[in-house]
């Protein structure tokens, strides 16, 4: 628990902290330094001030609508004013308020873990671990911030801006940087992470509070997923495998990982580090952003809904634990009813759903169209019994469909809400967002494995993931399938709703594929593909971080 006196030293430095735009106004009275830094006491209320910046909902919500709200896992059912629908359109604005609370928050961490970088002097292996604890959570941010606002690192690194590098703890009002180079960017987080996993090499924080802070396994877990945006995929195999072989996180199995959103940290054993939300303190109730997936006992807005291709993918396997995470919302009237999707005449690629109301007829659902009666036909596909009918609104061809109990609708959208990032401790939208856990190593590792072609090994990690999913393994690549098809494919449905998505698409120079019902595809501009390249898979930087730093050179 955090005493009452470090608690007012936490909320003095935040008072005092510096943002992009404070930098250029009138200079502030910081505190002191021999105040804050006189002791190991100040020095750590001043890093437990940056941590508590990852659970500002300025941060937090914008960091998952752009990593989440940006790929092909979710779908939304209808327009909103908030500016969460231009990271999910792609019809950026450089007035997006989310975005501009994002960047200011992410320079007011990386000032604060500045201030204890150049103040704290290092010392007991404790210390050491709080001042290694600063260069991860400045590595974090930056890392945040090149990804939203800096081109995939395989397309010109040296060559594409990336984010300005604020190294100081009392930045030069009259001379702030511009823009660093992705490459440059890059190579500061990569360093940031090393002196981070050495400086917390001799210390290691009790169980309580293992999984919340920085830790040196936490550093080597991040520098996988940074390696592997880089593409050197040796280094980023090397730091998985260091995660792996520490034995400290086990994968949670049986029905405990069904449930595992809704535990704290703490009792999570696969957590490498999360952002601690407290029960009561940090609850955001409707404006969380696990608000926006499902509506949990009369809190949230339950309007982004699982994608009809995820849903898809986890339905290829009717045994797959992470279904648990997707809960349909039936109307509970007794009645049934067939639902497929159709291409709609514009834009082209755009989807929309059709219903039927179904009866059972002896063992054989029928239903109504166009004056006469039909009957919905089964086939089995790779060993799953399927639905399918040959006439009905908008098609002319064989086409399958899905046979469930009727569904609530908005907008003509089935709800499928997502509980995975609600429902902590019983409270409908609290939730620790999860940073690193031991899934992604084995995802990251086999990912590596299969740019090499070693498909066992490819295989042997994913294996153990379906594994634990309660999935048959894979004995060999499907038909029609690489090794790198069938990892990604596992990537996604395992990191789903983790702010993973939109960055696995475009770090592998894929193109995002949105051809499935959605309002993503509404507006004189709507965006149905989307290709690495695009200029969209970048942000505006905020306007009024150009009009505090006019150095800053928009993107296009």
């Amino acid at each position: 628990m955090i005493t009452k006196n470090i608690y007012s030293i936490i909320m003095i430095l935040l008072a005092f902290s510096i943002t992009a735009c404070d930098i250029t106004r009138e200079p502030f009275q910081d505190l002191s330094d021999d105040k804050v830094f006189a002791d190991e006491l100040g020095i750590e209320a001043a890093a437990l001030g940056t941590y508590a910046l990852l659970k500002k909902n300025g941060f937090m919500r914008p960091y998952h609508f752009h990593g989440e709200f940006g790929g092909d896992n979710i779908a939304l059912s209808g327009s909103t004013t908030d500016n969460l629908f231009y990271m999910y359109n792609y019809q950026h604005i450089p007035t997006n308020g989310h975005l501009n609370s994002l960047w200011s928050t992410c320079y007011q961490g990386i000032v604060n873990a500045n201030k204890v970088i150049a103040n704290a002097e290092q010392g007991t292996p404790r210390l050491n671990h709080v001042i290694g604890e600063m260069y991860y959570l400045r590595s974090f941010f930056y890392l945040n911030l090149v990804s939203i606002w800096g081109r995939p690192y395989n397309q010109d690194p040296n060559g594409n801006m990336g984010v300005p590098i604020i190294l100081d703890a009392e930045p030069d009002v009259n001379s702030l940087p511009g823009r660093a180079s992705v490459k440059e960017v890059y190579d500061q987080i990569v360093s940031d992470l090393e002196v981070a996993a050495e400086l917390m090499s001799e210390f290691k924080r009790v169980d309580s509070e293992y999984p919340i802070y920085a830790s040196e396994q936490a550093a080597y877990a991040l520098l996988s997923r940074v390696h592997l945006y880089m593409e050197e995929n040796v280094e980023a195999a090397e730091y998985a495998t260091k995660v792996i072989e520490s034995r400290n996180f086990e994968l949670i199995t049986g029905t405990a990982y069904e449930t595992f959103p809704t535990m704290v940290p703490e009792d999570n054993s696969e957590v490498i580090f999360a952002c601690r939300a407290l029960k009561d303190e940090d609850d955001y109730g409707w404006y969380a952003f696990g608000g926006m997936y499902a509506t949990i006992d009369g809190v949230g807005w339950g309007e982004m809904y699982a994608s009809e291709p995820y849903r898809n993918l986890l339905e290829k396997n009717p045994g797959d634990r992470r279904s648990k995470f997707i809960e349909p919302q039936y109307v509970d009237d007794g009645t049934y009813e067939l639902t497929y999707s159709y291409d709609k005449a514009a834009p082209t690629g755009a989807r929309m759903f059709q219903m039927y109301k179904v009866t059972d007829n002896v063992g054989t659902w029928e239903y109504e169209y166009n004056g006469g009666t039909h009957a919905v036909m089964t086939e089995e596909v790779d060993g799953v019994m399927k639905y399918y009918i040959t006439e009905g609104e908008h098609i002319s061809e064989k086409t399958y469909v899905r046979v469930d109990k009727t569904m609530k609708v908005r907008n003509g959208y089935p709800k499928y809400f997502v509980l995975k990032c609600s429902n902590q401790e019983g409270q409908p939208q609290l939730f620790s967002p999860i940073i690193s856990r031991l899934a992604e190593m084995y995802l990251n590792r086999a990912e590596v494995k299969a740019k090499a072609l070693d498909v066992d090994g490819a295989l042997d990690d994913v294996n153990v993931i379906r594994e634990r999913a309660g999935i048959p393994i894979y004995t060999a690549v499907p038909d029609g399938k690489t090794i790198l098809d069938v990892v990604l494919e596992e990537r996604r449905l395992e990191l789903a709703f983790e702010a993973h998505r939109r960055y696995d698409i475009f770090r592998n120079g894929l193109t995002l594929d949105r051809k499935y019902p959605g309002t993503h595809d509404k507006g004189s501009n709507a965006l149905v593909t989307i290709p690495a390249d695009h200029l969209r898979v970048v942000d505006y930087i905020p306007e009024a971080q150009i009009l505090a730093m006019p150095n800053l050179i928009q993107n296009p």
